[in-house]
């Protein structure tokens, strides 16, 4: 709760900071997608676990071709071996996900009537952020925090140790917007998240050994780690629960922009880019 207040406390002290004629905020509505060892390699299959996305942002036109934008996205990614390529192994996660980036968007080109009451403008976006996750996995009725286990022998002597639940990520994308009138633009985006961490399902591609995480970590650790052995026995397998899958979210959807000033002096919410 803390870091959400933190979050909302930095998106509204930079808005203050950026009152200014070609400031825009807005909300996004969509969907997340996850792509890692608990997904199929087909990406078109992926949104047999799609969730819900949504947010708000602050975007700046900087110049005619350049635009910032501060966002503050929550989404709930969820992968399970139930809808990939491993039935056997039976994993799955889920994760309420919180995230804040601060990206360029360089528009391409704009397309406009001669009235000038519309605009047509694609770009792409790339920049740096910041993630909370706390990945869950299904235990019998309920589910249970997996980076608390260690299911992969986390903190265990020759083991990694946990990782961290709050990472740097980058977005990379691309999306248009179009003016509606001289206050809103709406417009539809699809970004990617490469992360710098093969947790985030918390499957990797490390070997392990169940008798270590049984007696290190406890019992609910080891049948979460390995479904496919028995719990009641205590056996000395090395194993690997994932592969070479680099861990990936994805958030896609429509954003509604609304411009702070769009008076007299403000003209319309993509000015900058009559005369492209």
């Amino acid at each position: 709760m803390r870091k959400i207040i933190f979050l909302c406390l930095l998106f509204c002290g930079s808005l203050t900071a950026l009152q200014a004629q070609r400031l825009e905020v807005g909300v996004l509505g969509g969907y997340t997608v996850y792509s890692g060892d608990l997904s199929r390699s087909e990406f078109g299959l992926y949104f047999e676990n799609a969730g819900l996305a949504y947010g708000v942002f602050a975007r700046y036109d900087v110049a005619k071709m350049v635009s910032a934008k501060l966002s503050i996205n929550y989404a709930n990614p969820m992968g399970d071996d139930a809808n990939g390529s491993n039935t056997q192994r039976d994993l799955n996660f889920r994760t309420d996900l919180f995230e804040i980036s601060l990206v360029g968007e360089i528009n391409l080109y704009g397309v406009a009537q001669k009235n000038d009451n519309f605009l047509f403008v694609p770009y792409i976006f790339g920049g740096i952020g910041m993630f909370n996750y706390n990945p869950e996995g299904r235990f019998e009725d309920t589910y249970v925090e997996l980076q608390p286990l260690g299911t992969e022998g986390q903190g265990l002597p020759g083991y990694e140790a946990p990782y961290q639940l709050t990472q740097i990520m980058v977005p990379l994308g691309l999306g248009a917007k179009m003016t509606i009138n001289n206050k809103i633009t709406l417009g539809f985006e699809v970004g990617a998240r490469k992360l710098f961490t093969d947790h985030f399902d918390d499957v990797s591609g490390a070997e392990v050994n169940y008798r270590d995480i049984l007696r290190g970590n406890g019992t609910l650790a080891a049948q979460m780690s390995n479904k496919e052995i028995d719990p009641n026995t205590e056996v000395d397998v090395t194993y690997i629960r994932g592969g070479d899958a680099k861990d990936w979210y994805f958030i896609s959807g429509l954003t509604l922009a609304f411009r702070l000033n769009s008076g007299s002096r403000g003209g319309t919410p993509l000015d900058c880019f009559k005369g492209f």
